[in-house]
């Protein structure tokens, strides 16, 4: 892998015209970070007026725009998402000079409660109060995310296990697809815990329970060596007279 020195090296940070498109899937390439860098310069010359104080000719703003970019190298800042996120905060403060690029960046990284992200604690008591209702798809959600969650961790485990066993459960998810939000990436395909990381759930403990009773009956049957399930159930029936 290029060094972020030798990254920088190959761009050439003349200004060009091309517009930045707030795509929530698309993220930005080594080929996209020359158009990227000098729009968020032209982008952001237009939010701040004094931002000659801070690059008073070329050849400071080039000097600027290679910090810059090795900046959002070093700290992820690959999405056009979270460049949205960077410009709607500097409209949103009233400030009139050029932006340190540490500043900007954590203007990009924005916090669960400026997209409306509920904490943790009250996510989890929204899913367990949806998860009783008939059906919780149709539900009054707060945010997409907390539903996500729910749906990962299970409506019926939500409403029948003790909050010590399914809390954790809920909280690992909800703060994943939390991260992925505040990262502007899509919240599909997200991960189930690895085995031995959560407790078995009740699901799949009565699963569990009646497939082992199952097999017991089958052995004292004689007829465990049958190929599948089926053929057993199908000969008991033989054997029944019910064929």
């Amino acid at each position: 892998m290029e060094q972020v020195n030798q990254i920088v090296s190959k761009i050439n940070f003349k200004p060009v015209q091309q517009d930045i498109h707030h795509n929530q899937q698309q993220t930005i390439n080594r080929e996209q970070t020359e158009k990227i860098i000098n729009q968020v310069f032209e982008r952001m010359k237009s939010i701040r007026p004094a931002w000659r104080l801070s690059l008073p000719d070329d050849r400071a703003e080039a000097v600027a725009k290679k910090e810059w970019t090795k900046a959002f190298i070093k700290n992820g800042i690959l999405s056009f998402e979270q460049l949205r996120h960077g410009f709607d905060k500097a409209r949103s403060i009233d400030d009139k000079y050029f932006p340190a690029p540490g500043t900007f960046i954590k203007w990009c990284t924005p916090q669960p409660e400026d997209l409306g992200l509920p904490e943790p604690e009250t996510a989890y008591l929204e899913a367990c109060k949806h998860a009783h209702e008939l059906n919780p798809g149709k539900a009054k959600w707060t945010h997409q995310a907390v539903y996500e969650a729910a749906k990962q961790t299970g409506f019926f485990e939500l409403k029948s296990m003790a909050e010590k066993h399914i809390l954790p459960v809920f909280t690992r998810n909800y703060d994943f697809i939390t991260k992925k939000i505040l990262k502007g990436e899509p919240i599909s395909d997200i991960p189930k815990a690895l085995p031995g990381q959560v407790q078995q759930t009740i699901a799949e403990r009565n699963k569990a329970y009646h497939d082992d009773q199952q097999k017991k009956q089958l052995q004292e049957k004689g007829l465990d060596q049958l190929n599948n399930p089926k053929d057993a159930m199908n000969e008991i029936y033989r054997m029944l007279g019910r064929n």
